[in-house]
């Protein structure tokens, strides 16, 4: 876009912010942004319905998999994990032989040179399944990862592919800011641990604790709060916000 067309795209978003009775936004970071032009800002979030299919416990992976689902494309390419992931590869020859990466969805050819760079020995592309195999891959895992565009508005980034996560009930490994809207999320709920992008330290340790808890089959996750996120929960939450607008 040229400037004045940038500017022209600003101006009518400000408009409708100004004129409409009320506004969903998905994370509390875009509300922050928005509230400058309107009081009538709402966070409703994404959600995840339930799996009415099956609700047995899935047989988890025998390798520590490390999971990711959907597009990975080059802002997403987790350069600081995959180093920690070939370091201690090399420390520790079982890591190497127990490690599994597993993508599954579409991957930039950036992920897949950085990964033929350090000749990992289990790497798994899956470019596309059907959603029903997704979510067994979801359940199955060992540990899920979540990859936050590396960009200027990454705090305000809430993937809809964390709702999912949450009801896979595995424990989830994120990387992006720690003072953002999925950190807050995952906080909230206990479901996992974020990363940020650039800090090898931190993730290093996080990964070694969750490969020991692997090792005495006593990986897992005891999430709380989850069901705010059900669909039919964040449904409610439209519900009162209409009639909110209705009978002002």
């Amino acid at each position: 876009l040229t400037k004045r067309a940038k500017e022209k795209h600003h101006q009518l978003e400000k408009e409708v912010l100004q004129k409409a009775d009320a506004t969903l936004v998905v994370g509390k970071t875009m509300q922050q942004n928005y509230q400058q032009f309107s009081d009538a800002i709402y966070v409703v979030t994404n959600g995840f319905d339930t799996d009415e299919k099956s609700e047995s416990k899935p047989v988890l992976d025998a390798k520590f998999s490390i999971t990711h689902i959907g597009l990975m494309n080059a802002d997403r390419n987790p350069k600081v994990l995959w180093k920690i992931l070939s370091e201690l590869s090399t420390e520790n020859p079982d890591f190497a032989n127990d490690l599994e990466i597993k993508l599954i969805g579409s991957i930039a050819d950036d992920v897949t040179n950085e990964l033929d760079f350090y000749q990992f020995k289990n790497v798994v592309k899956i470019p596309n399944v059907p959603h029903a195999e997704v979510q067994n891959y979801q359940k199955s895992t060992q540990v899920l990862l979540l990859a936050i565009n590396k960009v200027p508005s990454a705090k305000g980034i809430i993937t809809g592919k964390i709702f999912e996560y949450l009801q896979a009930k595995r424990p989830i490994l994120a990387i992006g800011p720690e003072n953002g809207d999925l950190a807050e999320i995952l906080n909230s709920t206990n479901a996992g641990t974020i990363v940020d992008f650039d800090d090898a330290v931190k993730m290093k340790q996080i990964v070694i604790d969750l490969y020991q808890q692997y090792k005495i089959n006593k990986l897992e996750v005891n999430s709380k709060n989850i069901e705010k996120y059900h669909r039919k929960e964040v449904t409610k939450q439209v519900s009162v916000i209409l009639k909110q607008v209705v009978n002002s």
